[in-house]
């Protein structure tokens, strides 16, 4: 059996506001598992990004527990394990007066570990891997959108995280762009066996990357259904977009958020 690296258990979180009080998420349970690639879709304001804040540690549940490796958040906190989780956001946030390499390299710089040779080593492999190693001292308005969100994931791979959040990473691409660094950023998190977990709007990015999807209700958040995804034999995520398997699960996908609209 997988060991379990993430669990939400009866997870609840209130905003307050001037205007008062707004249940964002209502009884949300789920586990994720080492290795795993889950992805979350829901309607707008349904919590997705809010699942990762609370992940991140960003935010604090006003009920429930959230588990990271075994560990209650509130004392992984305390002994530093959220150092493993690794964010990926919408934008690359490549910083313009940076090469390539101090783009990469800024996470282990602002951890003040800079003399550590097995973090530089593993960035200067990475970059090695995957094909970025001749442009370390390039602009990253030299490179393109693809190349930049490859650079952008080795900088969070850099440091080593057991799980990574990848906050709809692809939404500022064109669509070509898209489904080729959809194809990249996949190779290279199953090359690395990373555990990652997928906010996104588009049912069939999930569908061609994730191993399962979590789907959430409208406002307060709550996990409605969970389909796993069994496209193995198809080796990339264009591959599995292209399969008469993937319209199927897109139209059980689908259909249970339509449900949730006309709830409105």
């Amino acid at each position: 059996m997988k060991k379990e690296i993430l669990k939400f258990e009866n997870i609840n979180l209130i905003y307050h506001t001037n205007q008062g009080e707004t249940l964002a998420l209502k009884d949300v349970n789920f586990s994720v598992y080492d290795g795993e690639f889950i992805a979350i879709v829901g309607p707008s304001g349904c919590g997705k990004t809010t699942i990762l804040s609370l992940i991140s540690g960003i935010l604090t549940p006003t009920s429930g527990k959230i588990y990271i490796d075994g560990e209650e958040t509130r004392k992984a906190q305390k002994k530093n394990l959220n150092s493993n989780i690794g964010y990926m956001f919408q934008k690359d946030h490549l910083f313009e007066w940076r090469n390539i390499w101090k783009n990469v390299t800024l996470g282990i710089e602002l951890q003040k570990k800079k003399k550590d040779e097995n973090l530089l080593k593993t960035a200067d492999n990475l970059l090695n891997k995957y094909g970025l190693s001749q442009f370390k001292n390039s602009k990253p308005s030299e490179l393109s959108g693809g190349m930049r969100q490859r650079a952008a994931l080795i900088r969070t791979l850099a440091l080593n995280p057991k799980l990574l959040l990848l906050d709809e990473p692809f939404s500022a691409l064109d669509f070509q762009t898209r489904l080729n660094v959809c194809d990249n950023v996949y190779e290279i998190i199953k090359n690395e066996k990373k555990t990652a977990i997928l906010v996104t709007h588009d049912i069939s990015e999930a569908v061609s990357l994730a191993d399962r999807v979590i789907i959430l209700s409208t406002r307060p958040g709550t996990v409605k259904k969970e389909v796993e995804i069994h496209l193995e034999k198809y080796k990339t995520p264009l591959k599995k977009r292209e399969s008469k398997e993937s319209h199927d699960y897109f139209d059980e996908i689908w259909k249970e958020l339509v449900i949730y609209d006309k709830k409105e």
